[in-house]
């Protein structure tokens, strides 16, 4: 049986790696403050854009929350399982369309839900989120643009009230967050996209299920075709 070498990891998943290990082997506990980004880098040979890509990624899963005291651990081990699924999405080495497609999916199924169940405090979280991908977009701060657009996404999730569908879609956030990562870097990309996250919001105010479908799917299909052009740009440039 011929072993294909395995693809080298970034070094952001040696960081995601190594505080995963820390925390069980107990050497970080919930409610423990992580080392700082200096300390962090010393600690692991790396870079501070390394460290602060791993610790983005870590969030995103829910592993460690921004308190006033700092950036802390907080054990969520269901985030954890997702993960694995996530690590076999890969080892099947998904493609991005297989990624917006189970995505779609999802999130059409998601958005109905939470235009139904969704409460006061979920609208105040999107609009909180909303307002940081216009400020984002204007300082041209891609990073914290990602982050709130899919801190958006996460909060339909979690207000649909369908810890199984929750689930699924956490599982996959990884993904996404990088598939993001390579589209939302556009200027006219982010300002299209606060333009649909605003419709999106509008109609879970409204209450309104079709509406929001719709709108949730306009919006993934502009990304898959901006992904798409995306690829075959790079894919002329390298001739691949």
């Amino acid at each position: 049986m011929k072993i294909e070498p395995l693809e080298k990891k970034s070094l952001s998943d040696d960081v995601v790696a190594k505080i995963k290990s820390m925390i069980v082997s107990g050497e970080l506990n919930e409610g423990d403050r992580i080392p700082s980004e200096r300390e962090l880098c010393d600690q692991f040979g790396v870079s501070r854009a390394s460290v602060r890509e791993g610790l983005k990624i870590l969030s995103l899963q829910g592993l460690l929350s921004r308190t006033n005291a700092g950036t802390v651990i907080t054990t969520n081990f269901s985030s954890i399982l997702e993960e694995t699924l996530a690590l076999k999405i890969l080892l099947n080495d998904c493609s991005y369309e297989d990624v917006t497609e189970a995505r779609m999916f999802l999130e059409k199924a998601m958005v109905r839900l939470a235009a139904q169940r969704i409460e006061e405090k979920d609208l105040n979280i999107m609009s909180q989120q909303l307002e940081l991908m216009i400020r984002a977009e204007s300082e041209d701060n891609n990073d914290d643009y990602v982050l709130a657009d899919i801190a958006f996404h996460q909060q339909i999730a979690k207000a649909s009230n369908s810890r199984v569908l929750a689930s699924l879609y956490n599982s996959i956030i990884t993904l996404v967050f990088r598939t993001q990562k390579s589209v939302g870097y556009d200027k006219p990309v982010m300002k299209e996209s606060i333009r649909f996250h605003g419709k999106i919001l509008e109609a879970l105010k409204k209450n309104d299920v079709e509406q929001a479908e719709k709108e949730m799917q306009l919006h993934l299909l502009d990304v898959q075709e901006r992904l798409n052009h995306l690829i075959n740009k790079e894919t002329i440039k390298t001739g691949a």
